[in-house]
């Protein structure tokens, strides 16, 4: 999901969400005989409420039930809060990688703009013939024999006698 980005189309969106959430809000009291209450605020900061019976009501035996169990309440939102820090932490990792991985895009686009094969390509292809080569330099190697136990030559100048 995503915010809708025209101001019309989210007005809209809001008002029809609205109602099928109200309608839904009550199939759930009348199939479960709860008092059942949603409060929004639109867009524009107009509040709706629904309740099965009267919102206020509701609100007050909620507040009345918050304030009996408020410590019970104080540690479930601790526990809350911690698992929504850990998901928008997550959200925006997410949203961070995926604008990384399209500003690599562009930049391969401005850097490679005719090539058609993509830079992943490319690189796959380079490693590969860099392995190639090496394998080559391998094979000629193996021809010449090294003795690692003999004394280089000493320059001109230097004296062969052992210090």
């Amino acid at each position: 999901m995503k915010l809708v980005e025209s101001k019309d189309a989210r007005y809209v969106t809001f008002s029809k969400r609205k109602l099928s959430l109200f309608k839904k809000a009550h199939e759930f009291s009348t199939l479960t005989g709860a008092d059942v209450g949603v409060l929004l605020l639109s867009p524009s900061g107009k509040p709706y409420s629904y309740g099965s019976t009267s919102i206020e009501t509701i609100t007050d035996k909620f507040l009345a039930w918050k304030l009996n169990n408020s410590q019970d309440v104080d540690q479930a939102n601790r526990g809350k809060s911690n698992v929504f820090q850990a998901f928008d932490d997550l959200c925006e990792e997410l949203k961070f990688l995926n604008e990384n991985k399209k500003s690599q895009k562009m930049s391969r686009k401005i850097l490679h703009p005719d090539s058609e094969i993509s830079p992943d390509k490319q690189r796959l292809e380079q490693l590969v013939a860099l392995k190639l080569r090496l394998e080559e330099i391998k094979k000629e190697a193996k021809g010449y024999k090294f003795d690692l136990n003999v004394d280089p030559e000493p320059n001109e100048g230097e004296s062969s006698e052992t210090h």
